[in-house]
Parts: C-alpha cells; structure tokens; sequence
C-alpha cells in the first residue's frame, strides 16, 4: 500500500478543521473495490451498517425501500459516489432536485448511519459505501437475498444534477431508452429485468402513472385493474405533494420477490416501462424465466446489484481528477513534485501551486454527517501546500455547522 502523507495548509486551526475531510480524500489508499476493505480500519464498520438498516426498518418500515432506491439513483448516475447525497447550496444544484428524484425520501437517516459509524471509528467509512451497503442489507430486510458488495468507495464533492435525466430513466421512457441507459453502464438485458424486479417492493404516485388511465385507459391495462388504479387514483391531475399511490404488487407489497413479473404478465403493470418488459422479444424470455422461478430471479437480481455498485467507483486518488474539478491530472503530479522540493530544501518554493489554482472556490464538503457540510465557500488567500510525512490523524467532529473563514494564519 502507498504511503500515508499529510498536507499542511497555511489556514486558520478552525479552517484547517473544516477542511480534513477533503484532505482525507487526498490519501493515497486502495485503487480498487474489494470484500471487507474496512477489515483493518474500521472492522465492525459492516456490521454497524446492518445493526442501523435493522432498527430503521422496525422504526420506520418504508426505510429499506429508500436504500434500494438510493443505489439505483447514486450508481446509475455517473458513478456509486454519495453524490445523491449532497444538499443543494449557491451555484451547486443537487440531484434530488431533479424531477427523476421524485417521491426519494429518508436522506435525512443515511446521518444515523454515519453517525454509528464516526463514533465506532472517525474518518474511515465513506458515505458512498454506506449508500451502497445499506442497500445490501435493505434488501434482506424485503426478504431478497443477501449480495456480496465490495467496499473502498470515495465520497463525490461534485453534484450531477444535469446528468441525471440521462441515466435515470422516466416512467414515460420506453423498455428501449432503459435498456440502452443500462447497458451503457455494463448491465446486459437480463440484469435490467432482475432489477426492474425492484418494483415489487416499490410504489408509483398517481402524477405518474394517471396518463395511463385518463382521459381513456391505456388497452394494454388489465381492465380490472385499470379500476383499481382509478380508484386509486380518481383524478387525472393529483396533487404532486399529495401521498397518493398505488402499488405493483398488491399481495406482498414488502416483500422482494418475483410476484411483480407475474403481475406484469398478466397486464397490471404501472409503468408503460413495466408493461413493455413483458411484451418488447428481448425482455420477454427473461420476464417469463423469472416469473416462473423465485430463485432465478433472485440469482439474477444480486448479480445485476453487483454490477450496479461498481459502476465506475471513485477510489484512491481517482477523486482528485474526477470531484475537485483538478485542470489535469499532471497537476497532481507538478504538486507532488513541488512537495519532495519544498521537502529537500526545508521549505516551499515561492512557484508552489497555490490551492485556489487547482479547488474550485465552491465546495462541497463531505458529509460526517453530510447535513454538517451543506457547502462552504472556501475563500483562499495566499494558500500553498507545504510537505509533511506524518500520517493523517482523525479529529472529533464539528459541534456546529462549518463556517466561512477568509483570513490565513499559519498552522502547525
């Protein structure tokens, strides 16, 4: 593994404070995902996750659908970072705003988990593995099957909000436009019908399936189940804030299995999405396997979650190309070397790169928990980095939210 290195900013202590997790991000670490990559610095990081999922499902039963869905919206887009996770601040727009995000809730409770976790061990697991493992033990608790997932994902300081809608499929889009977004991301036509199983344990709001009833019901409906969704649903313009919803599956509305495909067989699927699964030739082969078989789905279904969670994961020292907007990787490089320089001579070059030249000057910050760090204004000012080979020590975590600071000071 690379060696462990510090860097020190001339900034205020409160500053410096408010900066650790970014800097954290700067560690050299693993490059790659891997089975129980907490085993050594946070060893009951996994079984925390699973102790919290537990509690929030008994307390509040919806919440294990909502890390299902969390995976899906983080994963899909751009890559499995948290950057679902960040909160909308001045001139960076969050991806819940997006219309896709529709009807997303429970962000506030992925702070629960995080914060088990910081007081177990401060600074070690990522929001984008909690995302991802919560997910995991999510659907045990819907009565799935247990995934393997691996671990070692970064956290995103980047929002996506305008590539949502390219990844994240409408309830209007048909079974064509979700199967080229899914295997855009390397999940082949079977895996997108395992995942669309999803929906077995999932709701739709009236504002998105009414289309389908009114002003005259879709022909490939059920006609009796088309009256069910009217009466579900009795008016072709619901109130988008109102909870009014109807369900794929009515028999085990909470229970992962492959009741959904049998329903969409027999034309009671919500979404035109649904119902073309069951009718367009390439789906229908796999529709018909699963619906027959509970186990097949279920194989299927945690081989295409796999897939899903290593979508294209920021690990390492990929977070410094990808999330702090970096002008090109060889300036990591002209900073590493300006280090072992700075190093040699005793102190820093006057042509050190300063921060500001490579961190845009809106932030978001990680998340511990991510409502702490809404996003700061950074204001740099005379700022360079320095070279110490002392490892990174974890500090306590803030007792109120972060602050803006514009003055330096020097700090050891």
């Amino acid at each position: 593994m690379a060696t462990t290195k510090r860097l020190r900013f001339h900034l205020s202590p409160s500053f410096f404070f408010l900066l650790l997790p970014l800097l954290l991000q700067f560690y050299s670490g693993m490059s790659e995902l891997q089975f129980n990559y907490y085993a050594q610095s946070c060893p009951k990081a996994e079984e925390i996750i699973k102790q919290q999922v537990v509690q929030l499902y008994y307390k509040h039963g919806n919440t294990a659908v909502s890390w299902v869905r969390n995976l899906f919206h983080d994963c899909a887009v751009k890559s499995c970072d948290a950057s679902l996770l960040l909160e909308t601040v001045t001139g960076v727009a969050s991806e819940q705003a997006s219309e896709r995000s529709f009807g997303m809730r429970n962000f506030k409770y992925v702070s629960t988990i995080k914060a088990a976790l910081e007081a177990e061990c401060p600074l070690k697991v990522s929001c984008a593995d909690i995302v991802a493992l919560s997910a995991r033990e999510g659907i045990v608790m819907l009565g799935g099957p247990r995934i393997p997932i691996k671990t070692g994902r970064r956290d995103s300081r980047v929002s996506y909000l305008a590539e949502v809608e390219k990844f994240i499929p409408n309830h209007n889009d048909s079974i064509a436009t979700a199967l080229s977004v899914f295997n855009s991301i390397g999940i082949d036509d079977e895996g997108v019908v395992a995942l669309y199983g999803a929906h077995s344990v999932g709701r739709v709001h009236c504002a998105n399936l009414v289309h389908r009833l009114y002003p005259t019901v879709d022909p490939t409906l059920n006609p009796v189940y088309a009256e069910y969704l009217k009466g579900r649903c009795p008016t072709p313009d619901p109130d988008p804030d109102a909870v009014v919803y109807a369900r794929n599956d009515r028999e085990t509305p909470m229970i992962l299995d492959n009741n959904y495909y049998k329903n969409i067989i027999n034309h009671k699927g919500l979404l035109i999405v649904d119902q073309q699964l069951a009718s367009d030739p390439r789906t229908t082969p796999f529709v018909q396997k699963m619906a027959a078989d509970n186990s097949y789905f279920h194989e299927q279904f945690s081989r295409a979650i796999a897939l899903l969670s290593e979508n294209n994961p920021l690990t390492g020292d990929q977070v410094l190309c990808a999330n702090i907007e970096i002008k090109s990787c060889k300036t990591v490089q002209l900073i590493r070397n300006q280090k072992r320089r700075a190093k040699r001579g005793g102190q820093p070059p006057a042509t050190l790169p300063k921060v500001k030249d490579i961190v845009p000057r809106t932030v978001v910050l990680s998340h511990l928990p991510y409502s702490y760090y809404r996003g700061v204004k950074l204001i740099w000012k005379d700022s360079f980095l320095g070279s110490d080979t002392s490892p990174l020590l974890p500090l306590p975590l803030p007792l109120s939210p972060p602050q803006i600071f514009d003055t330096p000071h020097t700090t050891n």
